[in-house]
C-alpha cells in the first residue's frame, strides 16, 4: 500500500516509530516513557537471538513416580460390618493370607477394599490398613497381605475402606543427586510423604528408585532434602532427621544419630600396620567412625606416636579396619589407643531437628531451634525458642554439633530469625535473616571464625529464592528480588535499588502473606523465580531475568488455574540438563521441553495427562512519535518468522490511548492470506483506520505455534491540534 506519493501545503506528512529487535520488558514507568525495544508486557516469551520475541517452548512431562493414593475410585462405602468372630493365617507357602470369619452375613463384594485394624503384628509386616479382599462367603473374605510372615494378634476390627492422609503422597522436596559410585548417572530426587523415588534423568525418567522410611515415619510438607557427603538428607522441621547412604542397591533411610550424645571413650588399636606412608589400623568395630574424622593419641604404646599426636580417617575399609596418613612410620604389629574429639562446655549434641540445612566447607550447617535428648529411637524434642542462632557440624561429620565453638546468633535480641544460609565463596557462609544479612568467615576452624553484617537494611522472605550467579547473590525481598554484589576478596555488598525494580508492577502482586513459598533456579543465563502472585496461596507464575540481556524477559504461567511451581530445579546431564518443575499433587516435567506451543503436565498424582496452549502474548511500548500530540494513525509494518517446526499464527491489536480505545487488526493468517508456514518469514502492513489517539500500543497474542516477532514500525499524522480534550 502506498504511504503518500507526494506533500501539498495542506497536508499532513506521515512520521514513522520502530522497534527494530526487542530485549526485555518493565512495567514500572507509563508505556510512553520507554526507550525502543522494551515492551510494557511479555507473558510466556523469551528474548534470545537476533533480539527476537518468541513465545517458550511447551512444558513435557518427564516422569509420574508415584502411584494414586491408597485407592483409586469409585469404591464400595460399607457403613457398618458385623463383627469377626475369628481370623486365621492360612495360604500356601509364606501364609500370607489372612481368613476372617464374620458372626453375620458382611455384605462386602471381592475387589472392595476395607480397613483392618487392632491387629499387633506377628512379625516384620503389619496387616493393618487398608487392602483389596476377596468374598469366599457370605459371612468370610479372605485378605492377601504380601509379606505376612507370622500370624498377627489382638482384636480384630473390619470396616470400610478409611483415607490416611498420612498414606496420601505429596512431593514435599527435590533436589538433585548425582550417585557417587557412578558419575554418568544422575536423579531427580522426588520425597513423598511415604516414600522417596529416584528418577534417574540419563535414561529419559525410564528408571526409578523406591527409597522407604523407617516404620512409622513420613515426611510432612515444608521439609526439605538436600545431598552432602554422598548421602541423601530430608530434614524435618522439629523431628529427627532422615539420611540414605547413597548406595543404589541399599532403599531405605535411617533416623541419623539421635538423643543425648555421649562423651567418646579411648578406641583401643589391636593391630597397626604401616606401609608406604599409609596406617592400617584394626579395632574392635568402625561402626561410630567417619571419613575424615580426627583420632588423637590417647595411648601411644608400640605405635610410635605420642599422647597428643592426631590424624584423620583416610578410609574405613572395612567393619573392623581403617587407614590414615601416618609419614614415615614403618612396622607391623603395634598398638594404640585413640579418642574422638570431646567436647567443653556445653558439650555436642546430635543433628538438632533442623527444618533444613547446607553443605558448607565439609560441614553441615543448620538452624539451632531445638534441643534433643533422650535415648536413641525416642529421643526428646524441645522447641528452644530461638530462632537465630545456627550450628556447624564437625567436619566430614553429620551426627556431631559443638554447641561452643560451632553455635553462631545473629541479631540477638532484635525482632529477627533466619530464613537461609548460603555458602559462598573465599569460605563465606551468607547468613539470611528476615530482616538483615549476615557471613561468617573462616569456618575451617570454628574458634577463630567471625561473624559480620552485611546489610540491616533488607532481609531474605522466601529460601529458596537465594541464587549465586557469577558474582551475585540474587534472593526475594520486601521489596523485591535484591542482589548481593562480590566487591572484593573479603567482601559482599548489598545494592539500595532493587534487581526487580522495572518490574515493580509485578511484584506489587506478590501475595506476601505466600511469598514464602517461592523457589528458583539458575540456568541457560536466566533466573527463575517461581511466585504467588495476586489471590494464588501457591506459586502460579515464574518471573524470569535474562543476565545476557540485563532485563526481565517474562512472565511465564501455565494455562490451568490449578497448576503450581511447587518445587524448581536444574537436573540432567547432556541434552536432559536442563529446569525441571515439580506440582505437589503431579510429578516431574521438563520445563521448556517441547517444540510446540503446548504444555504438558499431570495435574494430581495418578490422574491423566493435560494439554494446553501455552498462549504468549507481547504488548509493546506506546508509540508517540516522540509528540505530545494527538495524532491520527495510519498503518503499521511486522517482520514475522515461523518458527522451524510448527505453522504459526497470532491475534493483532492496538491499544490507543486520548482517545482510549482498542483496535482489532485481525490475525496473521488474515493479512497473510493463510497461516505462517514453518520457517516462513514475512512482512505484513495493515491499517490503523486513521483512529486519532495520543499513542498506541500493539499487541500480539499467539494462538497457534511459536511465532518470531523481529520488528514493528507504526506510521500516522501529528494533526487535531484542538484545545477540545480528548480521553
Amino acid at each position: 500500500m502506498a504511504r503518500y506519493d507526494t506533500y501539498g501545503a495542506q497536508d499532513d506528512q506521515l512520521v514513522e516509530d520502530l522497534d527494530q529487535g526487542f530485549s526485555g520488558f518493565n512495567n514500572k514507568f507509563r508505556p510512553d516513557q520507554l526507550t525502543s525495544g522494551i515492551l510494557t508486557e511479555s507473558n510466556n516469551g523469551r528474548m534470545d537471538l537476533n533480539g527476537e520475541w518468541q513465545p517458550r517452548k511447551g512444558m513435557e512431562i518427564f516422569s509420574t513416580p508415584f502411584d494414586p493414593a491408597v485407592f483409586v475410585l469409585p469404591f464400595r462405602l460399607h457403613d457398618t460390618l458385623p463383627s469377626v468372630s475369628s481370623y486365621s493365617r492360612s495360604g500356601a507357602g509364606a501364609g500370607n493370607v489372612l481368613i476372617v470369619n464374620f458372626g453375620s452375613a458382611h455384605g462386602i463384594s471381592t475387589g472392595d477394599i476395607i480397613n483392618l485394624s487392632g491387629l499387633t503384628p506377628g512379625g516384620t509386616v503389619n496387616p493393618n490398613g487398608n487392602h483389596s479382599c476377596t468374598a469366599s462367603s457370605s459371612t468370610q473374605i479372605q485378605v492377601t497381605i504380601t509379606g505376612l510372615d507370622a500370624t498377627p494378634t489382638g482384636t480384630l476390627t473390619v470396616t470400610g475402606a478409611k483415607i490416611n492422609t498420612s498414606e496420601v503422597t505429596f512431593i514435599h522436596a527435590s533436589c538433585e543427586f548425582s550417585d557417587p559410585n557412578d558419575n554418568a548417572s544422575s536423579y531427580i530426587v522426588a520425597v513423598g510423604t511415604v516414600s522417596t523415588i529416584l528418577v534417574k534423568t540419563s535414561d529419559g525418567g525410564a528408571t526409578t528408585v523406591t527409597l522407604t522410611y523407617p516404620s512409622g515415619e513420613t515426611v510432612p510438607e515444608g521439609s526439605e532434602v538436600i545431598q552432602a557427603f554422598n548421602k541423601l538428607f530430608i530434614f524435618r522441621k522439629g523431628q529427627i532427621a532422615l539420611q540414605w547412604d547413597g548406595d543404589i542397591s541399599t532403599t531405605t533411610f535411617s533416623l541419623v544419630s539421635n538423643g543425648n550424645f555421649n562423651q567418646p571413650s579411648p578406641l583401643s588399636i589391636t593391630d597397626l600396620d604401616f606401609s608406604g606412608g599409609i596406617g592400617t589400623a584394626t579395632v574392635s568395630s568402625t561402626a561410630s567412625l567417619l571419613v575424615g574424622e580426627l583420632l588423637t593419641v590417647t595411648t601411644p604404646a608400640s605405635s610410635g606416636y605420642s599422647v597428643g599426636d592426631t590424624f584423620r580417617v583416610r578410609a574405613i575399609t572395612n567393619s573392623t579396619t581403617f587407614t590414615f596418613n601416618s609419614g614415615d612410620k614403618t612396622g607391623t604389629n603395634k598398638t594404640a589407643s585413640v579418642i574422638k574429639p570431646e567436647s567443653a562446655g556445653l558439650g555436642f549434641t546430635h543433628m538438632p531437628a533442623p527444618s533444613f540445612g547446607v553443605y558448607h566447607q565439609r560441614r553441615l550447617v543448620v538452624p539451632y531451634q531445638f534441643d534433643i535428648t533422650g535415648s536413641s529411637g525416642s529421643a526428646t524434642i524441645t522447641d528452644r525458642k530461638i530462632l537465630d542462632e545456627a550450628l556447624f557440624s564437625d567436619i566430614l561429620d553429620q551426627n556431631t554439633y559443638d554447641r561452643i565453638y560451632a553455635q553462631f546468633r545473629f541479631n540477638a535480641g532484635e525482632a529477627d530469625f533466619i530464613v537461609g544460609f548460603h555458602s559462598f565463596s573465599d569460605d563465606q557462609l551468607v547468613v539470611f535473616n528476615r530482616n538483615s544479612i549476615h557471613t561468617v568467615k573462616n569456618s575451617l576452624s570454628l574458634a577463630d571464625s567471625i561473624s559480620q553484617v552485611i546489610t540491616s537494611d533488607i532481609g531474605c522472605l522466601a529460601r529458596k529464592s537465594i541464587q549465586q550467579i557469577g558474582n551475585k547473590l540474587m534472593f526475594l525481598s520486601d521489596n523485591g528480588v535484591y542482589a548481593l554484589d562480590f566487591i572484593d576478596l573479603y567482601n559482599l555488598r548489598g545494592q539500595d535499588v532493587p534487581l526487580s525494580e522495572t518490574i515493580h508492577g509485578t511484584i506489587q502482586r506478590i501475595n506476601k502473606n505466600h511469598a514464602h513459598k517461592a523457589v528458583s533456579v539458575y540456568f541457560d543465563n536466566r533466573y527463575y523465580l517461581a511466585v504467588p502472585l495476586d489471590d494464588s496461596i501457591t506459586n502460579n507464575a515464574l518471573l524470569i531475568y535474562n543476565f545476557l540481556n540485563k532485563q526481565w524477559e517474562s512472565v511465564d504461567s501455565v494455562n490451568d488455574p490449578s497448576w503450581e511451581y511447587t518445587h524448581l530445579l536444574v537436573g540432567g546431564s547432556g541434552d536432559k540438563r536442563g529446569v525441571y518443575s515439580i506440582n505437589k499433587t503431579g510429578g516431574v516435567h521438563r520445563y521448556e521441553d517441547r517444540d510446540d506451543d503446548t504444555d504438558r503436565y499431570i495435574e494430581t498424582i495418578g490422574g491423566s495427562d493435560k494439554t494446553v496452549l501455552v498462549g504468549a502474548s507481547a504488548t509493546t511500548r506506546m508509540f508517540n512519535v516522540r509528540s505530545i500530540d494527538r495524532k491520527k494513525w495510519n498503518n503499521f509494518e511486522l517482520h514475522l518468522q515461523s518458527s522451524e517446526n510448527n505453522v504459526s499464527n497470532a491475534t493483532l491489536e492496538a491499544i490507543t490511548e486520548n482517545i482510549d480505545g482498542i483496535i482489532d487488526l485481525g490475525s496473521i493468517s488474515s493479512l497473510n492470506g493463510g497461516e505462517l508456514a514453518i520457517n516462513e518469514d514475512v512482512s505484513l502492513r495493515g491499517r490503523f483506520g486513521n483512529k486519532r489517539a495520543y499513542g498506541l500500543q500493539f499487541k500480539l497474542t499467539t494462538t497457534k505455534g511459536r511465532p518470531r516477532l523481529r520488528a514493528l514500525k507504526v506510521a500516522g499524522a501529528i494533526t487535531f491540534r484542538n484545545f477540545q480534550k480528548a480521553e
